[in-house]
């Protein structure tokens, strides 16, 4: 049992890597987060690949946090039965709480885990702004920092909000 995490990129097919594109391609079972996504109508369709989509869980499911569980739980029990895809928007571990729950998860149950990068939401931002990330970028949790009285934002460098609804 392998769960192979992978990152589909900020939108367009032309950012997938070659090795998510090879890791979907060979896939029998692709769970992807949501179908809302440029890329997805081009992801590669194989013979005897079947992808599922989460869309369902967040038109029936009112709160994020319990539309994030169930998304894990469906992963999880794919994974359980075999080798299995989850393919996320961005990077898997950029602003990704399903990603770090299943982390969690299949650790405790000895699931494998193969972790594909991607091109995340940021590195876009940072080309159109002409911000170099090493220059102090702050990146923050726009849910997160909403819950805050005193946001820790330092006003002398830049921020880049996540996650704003």
């Amino acid at each position: 049992m392998t769960l192979t995490i992978l990152g589909l990129g900020p939108g367009e097919v032309d950012d997938l890597s070659r090795r998510a594109w090879r890791a979907l391609k060979q896939a029998k079972t692709v769970i992807v987060r949501t179908s809302q996504h440029n890329c997805f109508p081009c992801l590669p369709q194989s013979e005897g690949t079947t992808y599922q989509y989460c869309d369902d869980l967040y038109e029936s499911i009112p709160a994020f946090k319990d539309v994030y569980a169930a998304i894990v739980e469906r992963v999880l029990m794919a994974a359980r039965a075999g080798d299995v895809v989850y393919a996320v928007p961005g990077d898997p571990m950029v602003g990704e709480s399903t990603v770090l729950a299943l982390l969690k998860a299949t650790k405790a149950e000895n699931i494998a885990v193969e972790m594909v990068s991607g091109i995340s939401f940021v590195e876009p931002i940072l080309a159109a702004l002409g911000v170099d990330a090493m220059d102090g970028l702050q990146i923050l949790d726009g849910i997160t920092v909403a819950a805050m009285h005193h946001p820790p934002i330092k006003p002398d460098v830049p921020a880049l909000l996540g996650q704003v609804y």
